[in-house]
This record gives structure tokens, C-alpha cells and sequence, in this order.
């Protein structure tokens, strides 16, 4: 799916005409008749009513009617109350409103959902895809952001944020933005943290209310919906969830390598239970492995890619559930982020009883063999975000410590084959973002790391929708929702952790509807085996990518670095992370439009 928003102005006839004909399938208009929302989307993906001079279009999975969104903007007559729609529409969609002529575009706080903007013809407008926008005008690559694409997790916030191309501006961390109709926009602010007040036994029926209706979202759309079913508490809760619509439920699992993971036995049994589902089991011999392409040059995303490792099973579970007549798919992406109880938690509890949160401090402290210095600083008042990320730009080239990375979020590393000239670049840029003095996306620490989190995975769903539209099938996180983040954010933070426990919160909300055996889990499998066997099988794949390395011919990594880590079989496990992204990077570039690429040079 792919749409171009366009102000009220005369100028939009003319943007709407340069559009490729295959971008111009499906127009919608303004009370004016000029073109609102030019593109390409298939049938059932958009809910679109008008009311006068008002109207508005949700696209993705929205649990609506349009009847009943028709009454609810029968009573707007501002685009600033169009916020009473999002905080009564479950599901993960993008907003498009015109009211008298004023547009209203917004996303989802995740990101799964994003808008970017840019300027051509005298306007400003905005696309849900890059590429679109790269039809109306020439885009050039940004090299310092890319460059900070090769940190070992992500670029530290607010720089993950930005667009890798120079001429286009992604909507900021919960803004709309505003098309004028003079052609002009305006990003604005319109959702904040809520203050985390609610005790569990109020949040979780709430958090329960939110998630039934997020998964409705998508069930109660279609006759028929997908969803892993690997046996963690995330994806197969959500499998029980499904099972509740009533409609047609198809799972799918891929069998871990490590003979002795604990997912397996509990996926079987959660299979056992759920007896009126399709069960798809993809083994060692039906799974492809992980990194089984990683030299591919077909990745259709406007941005590198979280990941490049996982990118053939993504395509291989859209293609089965496709073959099943699945189009929307469930994923658990975003419940680990929102029960979150690392070291930003400790510190937020510190901050608000440093006696009452000694106990966790000293399980935390065992657990993880914190020194006495690295336990003070989980617990003393973090320095203004400006100030840690100006230290982060200060400390970017030292040797990674595990013990030390206490912060905001975890300290940013480029990997030993990043050149010289990638480090001066990503150095240079968080030193002038800490100039302007960013504020976190939430005064509370723990809250920031949430929401920084939430992101990433938004991110994630964002590239798993490119592999899974080539086959018609729509990858859909719940616990990445708006309303079921705002209401986890809700939870008094002392309720959120439970010696002993494993997410409280999600338990206590689907105690009842999902089994017991699968609410008090407290250990969890990782694909460790399955990344280091998919990485020995295609090594040669990767040691051609390095001869042949873009990244190197950009100056942002150097090649006898990158070579050296891929001359072995078993690589350093801190090299993991670093090498995925840089693999990414990779193959992003390969993929790009040979005019693309020119002009990046």
C-alpha cells in the first residue's frame, strides 16, 4: 500500500499528475475537488466517510465501521478533535483527515505506521513510503546518518528519528502534521506518557480490554488470520486471543536447532489446546536458515533494515499463510519492551524510593554481578539526556563495556571495522543533537527506554510489511497498538515487577483465556544455534559482500576490519549485533535504484 498527501492548495493537481499512473489507482478529493490522497491500495484496507466538508481515511487495521466513524466525525469541527477518534479506534492505521480544508495525516506511536514529508511544487507533502516521494524529486543520501545505522542497536534518540535521506523529514515521535492550505506544515505534538498511577488489579482488565480489542483489529476483519505460535507468553497469548474471535486461525512455528529449548514443549501443548487451528510446523528441513540471503539486492525498503538474517522466513511464513488464504499475520513484537524491568526501572524506582527499591537492587545486582560502582550508578539521578549523549559522543570509540553501559540507553558502539571517517561523522552529529538539547521521549527513565523500544519495533513491522506485501499478507504487532501502550505505560511502576514473576501485568490481564502453563513461564529459548549455523552456511556470501562492500566504497567501514571478522567460524558474540546491522546496510544499498545510488556518491 502506498499513498501521497497533498494540501488543499492548487498546486496538488499538478504533484497528483507526476505521480507514476501505478501510484494513481485510487484518488480521493477534497471538498474542493482537488486530490486529497492519491495512491494504491487494495480493496478492504481503507475505511473513508465525509460529513460535509469533512472527511477523513483510516488505512490498516482498524476496529471500526463506517457507520460508526461517521457519527464520530459528525461531531468534529477542528482537526485538534480528531483525537477523540484515535483514543476510540483500536488497531494500528494511519489517520488522514480534511477538515474544511485543513489536513490532519498521523501515524502510529509505534512507528509501525510512520509519514514521511518533503517539499516539491511549492508544497509540502507526505507519503507513507520514501520511495513515492522519491518519484516527485531528486533524493540524495545522508552518509552521517547512515553511518549511524552501523551502531550496534540503534542510532540513540532523537537521531533514530531522521531520515536517511537529506530532502525528507519523518514526522516526529507522537506529532501529526498539519498540511495547510497554503501549501506550508507544521508538525504537532498531540499524545504525552500518561502518568503511571493505575494499580495492576485497575490496569489489567484495562490492558486486557486494549488487547482483545487490538487483536479484533485484525480477526474480526477477515475470515481468516495467522499468527506465530513459537511457544514464548507473547505470540501464543495472542494465539488464544484469535481463537476467541471465533474466526478461522492458522499458526505457524519454526522448530529452534537447541535440542534442549523450552518453547517447543510449550508450543505443542498450546497447539494441543488450541484443536480447532491449523498448525504449520517449519523444521530444520522445511526452515530456511537464518542469513540465507544476506547478499540479496532486492529489499524494497526506504531505509536500511532492522535485521537481514531472518528475512527469508519472514518471506517463507507470508507465502504459507498467503497459500492458507491468511492476509493479516500476528506477531508478540512489543510486549518484552512493555514489561521492561532492566536498568532504566531500577533507576525510575530509585528515584521515586531509593529504600523501597532496595530489594530489587540487590536481586539485580546478583543477578547480573554489577560492581559497587556500576550499582551506584544504576541507582543516583541519570545527567540531563543532552549531557549523557554528549558523553556517549565522547566515549564512542572506547572499548565496549558491559558493566558500564548505564544510561538513558545502552552506550552507543560502532563496531572495529567502522573507518575513521564514519566514527567523525556519528561523533560530530550526537555532539551538535546535544547542542540543541533533545528531551527524552519521557522524563521518567524507564518510560523513555519503553517508548525507545516501542519504536524499534514499529521499525521492525514497518520492514516485515515490505517482504509480506509481495504476497499480500499484512504482519501485525498488538502489543504495539497505541491504546495498549498507553495503557502499560499507565501502571504504577511498582506493580510492574514481581520477584519471581514474568511480565505480571500481561498475566494478570489473560489469566483465564490463555492457560496457566503459559502465563507462568519464567524462562525463554533464543535462536543463538540458528544464527551461528545460518552464518558458517552462507560466510562465503559474506566475505564476497565484503570484496564487494558499498559501505567501504562510501568510506564508512573499512575493509580488512570487516574482512577480519568474517574469517572465522565462531566470531566474538559482541560482534553479533554490529554485523547484522552492517549486513543490513549492506544489502539496503544493493537494493537501491541505480539512480539512487549515483547520486548517493
Amino acid at each position: 500500500m502506498k499513498f501521497v498527501v497533498l494540501p488543499d492548495h492548487p498546486a496538488a493537481d499538478r504533484v497528483s499528475a507526476r505521480l507514476p499512473e501505478d501510484y494513481r489507482k485510487n484518488t480521493l478529493r477534497h471538498h474542493s475537488g482537488r486530490p486529497w490522497v492519491v495512491g494504491n491500495w487494495p480493496a478492504g484496507a481503507a475505511v473513508c466517510v465525509e460529513a460535509g466538508p469533512s472527511k477523513i481515511v483510516l488505512f490498516g487495521a482498524a476496529h471500526t465501521t463506517e457507520r460508526e466513524l461517521l457519527v464520530r466525525l459528525g461531531k468534529v469541527r477542528t482537526v485538534r478533535e480528531l483525537e477523540g477518534i484515535v483514543e476510540r479506534t483500536a488497531g494500528c492505521f494511519h489517520l488522514i483527515a480534511s477538515i474544511d480544508g485543513l489536513v490532519r495525516a498521523q501515524g502510529s506511536l509505534s512507528g509501525a505506521r510512520e509519514l514521511f514529508s518533503t517539499s516539491f511544487g511549492g508544497i509540502t507533502v507526505a507519503s507513507n513510503r520514501i520511495s513515492v516521494l522519491g518519484e516527485l524529486r531528486r533524493l540524495t543520501l545522508a552518509e552521517e546518518q547512515l553511518a549511524m545505522h552501523l551502531l550496534a542497536f540503534t542510532p540513540p534518540w532523537p537521531l533514530s528519528e531522521r531520515s536517511v535521506w537529506r530532502e525528507v523529514d519523518s514526522l516526529p515521535f507522537a506529532h501529526y502534521l498539519s498540511l495547510r492550505p497554503d501549501g506550508t506544515a507544521e508538525p504537532i505534538r498531540w499524545w504525552t506518557p500518561p502518568t503511571p498511577e493505575l494499580p495492576v488489579d485497575v490496569a489489567a482488565p484495562e490492558f486486557r480490554k486494549g488487547l482483545v480489542a487490538a487483536v479484533a483489529a485484525r480477526a474480526g476483519a477477515s475470515s481468516a488470520v495467522g499468527a506465530d505460535l513459537s511457544g514464548g507468553m507473547d505470540s501464543t497469548s495472542l494465539c488464544f486471543l484469535a481463537a476467541e474471535q471465533g474466526g478461522r486461525l492458522v499458526t505457524i512455528r519454526r522448530q529452534l536447532m537447541d535440542p534442549v529449548n523450552c518453547d517447543d514443549s510449550v508450543a505443542g501443548r498450546a497447539a494441543a489446546d488450541l484443536s480447532g487451528a491449523e498448525h504449520i510446523l517449519l523444521d530444520k528441513d522445511t526452515a530456511s536458515p537464518y542469513y540465507d540471503s544476506p547478499d540479496r539486492d532486492d529489499l524494497a525498503m526506504d531505509e536500511p533494515p532492522p535485521f537481514i538474517a531472518m528475512t527469508s522466513h519472514m518471506e517463507d511464513a507470508a507465502r504459507i499463510m498467503a497459500s492458507h488464504g491468511v492476509t493479516r499475520h500476528l506477531q508478540g513484537h512489543g510486549s518484552d519492551e512493555l514489561a521492561a524491568t532492566g536498568t532504566t526501572y531500577i533507576n525510575a524506582m530509585a528515584q521515586l524510593s531509593l529504600l523501597g527499591s532496595l530489594g530489587m537492587v540487590r536481586a539485580m545486582r546478583a543477578r547480573r554481578r554489577w560492581s559497587l560502582a556500576t550499582t551506584l550508578r544504576v541507582v543516583r539521578p541519570f545527567p540531563s539526556y543532552a549531557e549523557w549523549l554528549r558523553r556517549s559522543a565522547d566515549e564512542l570509540l572506547c572499548p565496549p563495556d558491559i558493566e558500564s553501559q548505564v544510561g538513558w540507553e545502552p552506550a552507543p558502539q560502532l563496531p572495529p571495522w567502522a573507518s575513521r571517517e564514519a566514527a567523525a561523522l556519528v561523533q560530530d552529529t550526537m555532539r551538535r543533537t546535544a547542542a540543541t538539547d533533545p528531551q527524552p521521549m519521557s522524563s521518567i527513565s524507564t518510560h523513555h527506554e519503553i517508548l525507545r523500544c516501542i519504536r524499534v519495533n514499529g521499525w521492525i513491522v514497518r520492514f516485515a510489511n515490505t517482504l509480506g506485501e509481495r504476497f499480500g499478507v499484512s504482519f501485525e504487532a498488538p502489543f504495539l497498538d497505541d491504546r495498549v501502550v498507553e495503557t502499560a505505560l499507565s501502571v504504577r511502576l511498582a506493580d510492574r515487577y514481581v520477584a519471581g514473576r514474568h511480565k505480571p501485568v500481561l498475566a494478570a490481564a489473560l489469566r483465564g483465556t490463555v492457560p496457566d502453563y503459559v502465563l507462568d513461564r519464567t524462562t525463554k529459548s533464543h535462536f543463538t544455534m540458528d544464527t551461528y549455523a545460518g552464518r558458517k552456511r552462507s560466510l562465503a556470501k559474506m566475505r564476497e559482500m565484503c570484496e564487494e562492500s558499498r559501505l567501504a566504497e562510501l568510506g564508512l567501514i573499512g575493509r580488512e576490519g570487516f574482512r577480519r571478522v568474517l574469517s572465522g567460524i565462531m566470531p566474538d558474540p559482541m560482534h553479533l549485533g554490529p554485523l547484522e546491522k552492517t549486513m543490513a546496510c549492506e544489502a539496503w544499498l544493493r537494493s537501491l535504484p541505480a539512480k539512487a545510488s549515483a547520486q548517493s556518491r
